[in-house]
């Protein structure tokens, strides 16, 4: 799936809200990461900082710290649950969030709490593209921002 030039892997859960994907990996682990859309409004990342391995996160709160041009950020969890292992790589090489998203740049590993009820509110298909492009309404996102061109796949 497209949206504005940016990918949204259609395999992929969603919460705009959080710039963030979720992916149920199959021992019930949650994969999270930054969405392509989230990687085009923070620009180039110079730093994560994640939460420590083994600790408690509760429904949007932070899981660790995005720094990039000249801000950082909260990188909040859409659903509760104990961080099992952030991407060394990525604490390493930031810029993989950028290169690959949806792949060597995940952020997290997560085991959720209550995945029943925490899953409900995560977007697939067409109502998360709806509610990025609603989200880049609101933004005031410029796909032809000169700043994101290297994240497009026109």
């Amino acid at each position: 799936m497209k949206l504005d030039g940016l990918e949204f892997p259609d395999d992929l859960l969603y919460a705009p809200e959080h710039n963030l994907w979720l992916r149920e990996e199959a021992d019930g682990i949650l994969t999270i990461g930054l969405s392509a859309y989230g990687c085009a409004s923070y620009g180039q990342i110079f730093a994560f900082t994640p939460k420590r391995d083994g600790q408690i996160i509760e429904a949007d709160r932070s899981f660790g710290i995005v720094e990039f041009a000249k801000a950082a950020s909260s990188a909040r969890s859409p659903i509760a649950g104990t961080l099992i292992a952030s991407n060394t790589e990525v604490v390493r090489r930031p810029a993989l969030i950028n290169q690959d998203c949806y792949g060597e740049g995940w952020m997290i590993r997560l085991q959720p709490s209550d995945w029943a009820s925490a899953r409900l509110p995560l977007l697939t298909g067409d109502a998360a593209l709806n509610a990025f492009a609603e989200r880049m309404l609101l933004d005031g996102y410029n796909p032809k921002d000169s700043g994101v061109q290297a994240l497009r796949e026109d």
